[in-house]
């Protein structure tokens, strides 16, 4: 009995056992369930963060893949030849509006509320919902468009577009700006003053919806950025005050929701069976679920490579292939059917070289030389094949070797279709010697014949050079638009080449000049006769849209035989023979001699002193008077071009003004004649006008109402006191556009002067229709009279009842007798001015004249 006492405390009973079992085996138990629970909530709130970041990156993609869009689609209308023709400067509604080149489709179609056409001052051009209004961009944007205007044209240059949010009739939307501005490489300068086209994109419900099913958002809405704490996820829209907003999608709460009632009870079963258990058991099946969860994660990893590999192989551009160690193809990836039309199944199992051949190096050997080469070494070759449709194609292929126990398998590569690349670089060879529209070889092909032709010298053929400009090209290409011009210019260019021979060549150098090479032509009674044909030919009508067309055409000659071997000094001889062409009458031709050499360049000296000149201020102004007829009082002083010639003293402007009008010197000598009268003027009394000259040049070459404004404004002289003066001519050379430009120069509050009157056929014609203030009676009118001859006096009655039926000022200029100011007033002419009243004076003379006029009661003695 004392033995049996002493054994028992020694080994617990079996129920305490189970005790300390069960109590241990809960406490793992139960902390396995937290751990489960935590992590469950972990996973829920990690799922709800990179699904709300999802969408987040989807919302902002979204939106900048609108705002790129909007830019894209805005260039293509502000990058555009015919934009910068009709929008800038006076805008052509019934091209963009009627016509609809910027029309209500921009509202229909592609979903623009407004579409606005914008300079510093004002709206030139504006669309509402695709309705015309006069309203200013201003009015429906909330926001300052001057820094948007400034944004845009720094952009013009590169091509680039700015865009930004704003508020559109009180609703958030994307404006997009970009200067209009022609198709081609432009200058800061040219850009500087450019409309700017505008477009609003309003953020509405419907957009927003349809924005939002292509991310796969939902609830996508706009709200102000006042309301509430911002409950969902929301992205600023600038400063417009809103906000982008949608729904926080929650896939982490769905999981709880779906997983936590199920899982609960489960562990609840799970514990109370667990507890029949033993430890061995339950370590036994954790060693199971172990080793089963590091295959699973193991095969996963394998699936998701596999997968991977998969998804790069189809959506790649390039097919996948690989061979076996002869070659014969063992796998193609699904994108070879898509680039080749073939069926996979076709050529698994054909040599490769079938499929793909190699004109410079054979496919073949170009593996082989693989399997010998460095393991790692990827070598790429261009092949061209044929795809199911029987047409050839080219790709570049990328290739190497596949090694297993140091020893080449086989071949494995990607193959690139590039025929587009190939197909571009062909058309890119042709343009860099071709001219784009007619076809006709260009510089660098005329630069290749003549350096071809001419390169044995004295021992190379005779060879002639005709160089072609068209005459009278320019009134069709701005009265009936580029696309009447480049019809001319394609059929001139067809009825060159129909009548040149196989080793002649016909090139177009530019505009509408064009250059023959005329080879083993030396006989100037040849050249006479063909030089004739080839006017003849030209000047016979060209028909575009049932209109008959008239051009003519002067040619330069110059040959071989008399100017050399040199290319350049024969196109040079050529030019200057064409200039001497044109000079005497057009529609001629004329060979290259030593003396038309020297007017060029004394032109060419004329010219260069010209551009000098202005730089060191050698030009000064005189100033005319000009008298009211009624009382003799100076109403307005005509202000007179000089030049101060270093050598040759003071010019006048018969001197060096024709010259100018032939280049563009004509445009920065007009400025300065305005900005220099503007700033002398402003020292006059109040009441006298100055009054300008306008070369028909200026009207052609520069943006002359840009300019008086920018002149205006510079030297704050007032606009009704400058008067212009404009001759007949600037109506003959651009009808529509010559009215568009005085309606224009009238908006500015400046007077405008017909100068020469009489001395046209149409001047009439021309007053009915254009707003001009007064006439100018031609001074040869006036010599006339007093002459005894009647026909003159006539003439100059006729003109001064016109002109007071018209309701305009009159003026006679180049008056220069009394017995001519004495006829003048019995005609109750309105204004004088000649030599009788007043030379031309400078400025010192001028001022003189005004102090002699303050003593005075009459001004002009």
């Amino acid at each position: 009995m004392a033995r049996t006492a002493n054994l028992a405390p020694a080994s617990p009973t079996p129920r305490l056992q189970v005790r300390r079992l069960i109590a241990g085996f809960s406490a793992v138990f139960g902390l396995a369930c937290l751990v489960i629970v935590g992590a469950l909530f972990n996973i829920a709130g990690t799922l709800d963060q990179q699904e709300r970041q999802r969408s987040a990156v989807q919302a902002n993609q979204a939106l900048e893949q609108r705002l790129l869009a909007s830019r894209q689609f805005l260039s293509a209308y502000a990058v555009w030849d015919a934009a910068y023709e009709h929008l800038a400067g006076q805008t052509d509604w019934k091209w963009a509006y009627e016509e609809k080149n910027v029309g209500e489709s921009l509202y229909s179609a592609s979903g623009y509320e407004g579409v606005f056409v914008v300079n510093d001052t004002h709206t030139t051009y504006g669309l509402f919902k695709g309705q015309p209004t006069q309203a200013a961009a201003s009015t429906y944007i909330e926001d300052a468009l001057q820094p948007i205007i400034d944004q845009a044209r720094a952009a013009a240059i590169p091509r680039e577009q700015v865009s930004r949010f704003v508020l559109f009739n009180g609703w958030p939307a994307v404006l997009s700006a970009a200067a209009v501005r022609p198709d081609r490489e432009v200058t800061e300068n040219e850009v500087s003053q450019a409309p700017v086209m505008l477009f609003v994109d309003q953020l509405t419900e419907d957009k927003l919806a349809r924005l939002g099913t292509g991310v796969g958002l939902s609830g996508l809405h706009v709200e102000k950025d006042d309301v509430g704490e911002h409950e969902h996820l929301h992205i600023d829209l600038g400063n417009t005050g809103f906000h982008l907003s949608w729904n926080n999608p929650l896939p982490g709460h769905q999981l709880l929701q779906a997983v936590l009632p199920p899982l609960a009870g489960a562990l609840l079963i799970l514990g109370l069976v667990m507890l029949y258990l033993f430890r061995h058991a339950l370590r036994s099946s954790r060693a199971i679920d172990l080793t089963l969860a590091r295959l699973q994660q193991s095969n996963q990893a394998l699936e998701a490579s596999e997968q991977r590999f998969r998804a790069v192989a189809e959506s790649a551009s390039d097919w996948i292939w690989e061979t076996d160690r002869q070659q014969r193809l063992s796998y193609l990836s699904q994108r070879f059917t898509k680039v080749t039309g073939y069926p996979v199944s076709d050529w698994l199992g054909q040599p490769l070289n079938q499929l793909l051949a190699c004109d410079t190096t054979p496919l073949s050997p170009w593996l082989d030389a693989l399997a010998m080469a460095d393991p790692q070494q990827l070598a790429n070759l261009r092949c061209t094949y044929r795809d199911q449709n029987g047409q050839n194609r080219y790709c570049r292929i990328s290739a190497r070797a596949i090694w297993y126990d140091d020893k080449p398998i086989g071949y494995r590569g990607t193959a690139s279709d590039i025929t587009d690349e190939v197909d571009a670089h062909a058309r890119i060879q042709h343009l860099s010697l071709h001219d784009p529209l007619t076809g006709l070889a260009n510089r660098n092909k005329l630069a290749r014949h003549l350096e071809q032709a001419l390169l044995r010298g004295s021992d190379s053929p005779p060879m002639t050079l005709l160089l072609l400009d068209l005459d009278d090209f320019k009134p069709i290409n701005d009265t009936l638009g580029h696309t009447a011009g480049d019809a001319v210019l394609l059929e001139v260019a067809t009825r060159l080449r129909d009548s040149t021979r196989d080793g002649d060549l016909v090139a177009r150098l530019g505009g509408d000049e064009f250059i023959l090479v005329l080879s083993g032509m030396d006989n100037r009674s040849e050249i006479d006769s063909f030089c004739a044909r080839l006017i003849a030919l030209l000047q016979q009508p060209i028909m575009f849209d049932s209109q008959p067309l008239h051009v003519g055409a002067s040619i330069g000659v110059a040959q071989t035989r008399t100017q050399g071997f040199d290319a350049g000094e024969l196109i040079r001889c050529a030019d200057i023979a064409l200039y001497q062409a044109k000079a005497d009458g057009k529609n001629t031709w004329r060979y290259f001699a030593a003396e038309m050499n020297q007017q060029i360049q004394y032109r060419r000296q004329l010219e260069n002193d010209m551009r000098r000149a202005l730089r060191n201020q050698e030009f000064v102004l005189h100033y005319q008077p000009r008298y009211r007829l009624s009382d003799l009082r100076i109403v307005a002083v005509e202000a007179l071009l000089r030049w101060q010639h270093p050598q040759e003293g003071l010019l006048g402007p018969d001197t060096f003004i024709p010259l100018a009008e032939h280049s563009d010197i004509i445009v920065a000598l007009g400025r300065w004649v305005l900005r220099e009268a503007c700033y002398t003027a402003q020292d006059w009394p109040a009441d006298v006008l100055v009054s300008v000259n306008l070369s028909p040049a200026q009207f052609l070459r520069s943006d002359v109402v840009a300019d008086v404004r920018e002149i205006l404004l510079d030297t704050g002289f007032p606009a009704q006191r400058l008067e212009l003066e404009i001759t007949e001519n600037v109506m003959l050379n651009d009808i529509e556009g010559a009215l568009g430009t005085m309606l224009a120069l009238k908006e500015l509050g400046v007077r405008l002067n017909m100068d020469d009157f009489g001395t046209g056929y149409s001047s009439l014609g021309y007053l009915r229709t254009y707003p001009f203030d007064s006439i100018k009676i031609d001074k040869r009118f006036i010599g006339g009279l007093g002459s005894g001859g009647s026909s003159d006096r006539a003439v100059v009655q006729a003109i001064i009842s016109l002109g007071k039926a018209l309701g305009l000022t009159v003026t006679a200029e180049g008056v220069e007798s009394e017995q001519q100011l004495e006829m003048l007033e019995t005609d109750l002419c309105h204004e004088v001015q000649g030599y009788y009243l007043s030379r031309p004076l400078d400025s010192v003379g001028l001022d003189a004249l005004w102090h002699q006029a303050s003593e005075r009661s009459a001004p002009y003695l």
